[in-house]
């Protein structure tokens, strides 16, 4: 089974893998701050191209990011294709020439938003960008809850191939049809039931233990070697953000 390790490939050694990921995630706020200003084709065009050459800086395998933009990209078609034929005070699926850029400007949005995503937080242990995010100032409590919800992904995937492999044993052939809906169905249930028992064991495992709070230390303070390296990719992620604010 496919596992979503998002920082499978952080232990290389390339130039986005030595910038201290502090300093990647102030410049990915301002990338996705600048994505996100922008309405202009051009523009959601260049930030596109800006995103592929960080990606091919980062040395992260192609199977592996289309494998993550999956879902992204799906979404990202949908929405800018509903929003390409349909104009304000026109027929739904009349497209006009506003309503295309609109909706392409949409895709390339979305896509340049994922693949700078994954360029900067891939090349990154997570649990150690997790640090870095509390050394900015992100609550404990959520990061925590995210440590948690992603420890156990890995379980209930597990659980979910062992349910799937049990299935098929017992002559289940997947089809398009209300019997396969239905079994898919108590299988999602099954295993929402199970990760909620599972939550219930933690808990108590934890208090087991002593728990009072949970705590996520920061990383040690910010070296001038750490800030010297990361200087490039700040100035990038500003350039963007100006070409989004004065374009």
């Amino acid at each position: 089974m496919h596992l979503p390790e998002i920082d499978r490939y952080s232990r290389k050694d390339g130039p986005l893998n030595r910038v201290d990921p502090r300093i990647k995630l102030l410049s990915l706020g301002l990338i996705l701050l600048a994505v996100n200003l922008t309405w202009h084709l051009k523009v959601a065009g260049l930030f596109l191209g800006v995103s592929i050459v960080m990606l091919s800086v980062s040395g992260l395998p192609l199977n592996f990011v289309l494998w993550h933009l999956r879902a992204p990209a799906a979404i990202a078609l949908l929405i800018g294709g509903l929003l390409s034929i349909s104009s304000p005070g026109k027929t739904f699926g009349s497209p006009t020439p506003e309503s295309l850029a609109l909706g392409l400007t949409v895709i390339l949005k979305v896509l340049s938003s994922f693949i700078f995503f994954l360029s900067l937080v891939g090349t990154s242990p997570l649990f150690k960008t997790l640090r870095a995010a509390r050394s900015l100032g992100v609550p404990e409590k959520l990061l925590a809850l995210f440590i948690f919800t992603y420890r156990y992904v890995f379980v209930l995937l597990d659980d979910f191939g062992t349910l799937k492999l049990a299935m098929i044993a017992r002559g289940f052939r997947e089809k398009t049809n209300f019997h396969t809906y239905r079994l898919k169905a108590r299988l999602y249930a099954l295993l929402l039931w199970r990760a909620y028992e599972e939550t219930e064991k933690v808990l108590l495992a934890m208090y087991a233990r002593g728990l009072s709070s949970l705590t996520v230390q920061g990383l040690s303070p910010i070296g001038k070697d750490e800030i010297f390296t990361g200087i490039p990719l700040l100035g990038i992620s500003l350039l963007l953000l100006g070409f989004s604010i004065f374009w």
